[in-house]
């Protein structure tokens, strides 16, 4: 389901606020030192694990793409509500 700038706005600043928490500054620099084992991993693994390493790198991305995507949906949410 489509969400209004509104919606695009609270959820926005929802997640934003997050992300000035020590918690999430703990957390996204356990998820970059994750990525990083996972690729140093991935280059010395033996092929047939390579699928298992770039899952999980993939998925650690995810996440912080997902924060990323709605702090973007914010600003634009906000650009549309101002009209600009």
């Amino acid at each position: 389901m489509a969400q209004t700038d509104e919606q695009k706005l609270e959820r926005g600043r929802d997640i934003w606020e997050m992300t000035q928490t020590k918690g999430w500054q703990i957390l996204s620099d356990s998820i970059a030192e994750e990525i990083q084992l996972e690729t140093a991993e991935l280059l010395d693994c033996p092929v047939k694990d390579d699928l298992e390493h770039k899952q999980l790198i993939k998925a650690y991305k995810k996440v912080l793409r997902m924060v990323e995507g709605a702090i973007a949906d914010r600003d634009e949410a906000a650009q549309n509500l101002r009209g600009v």
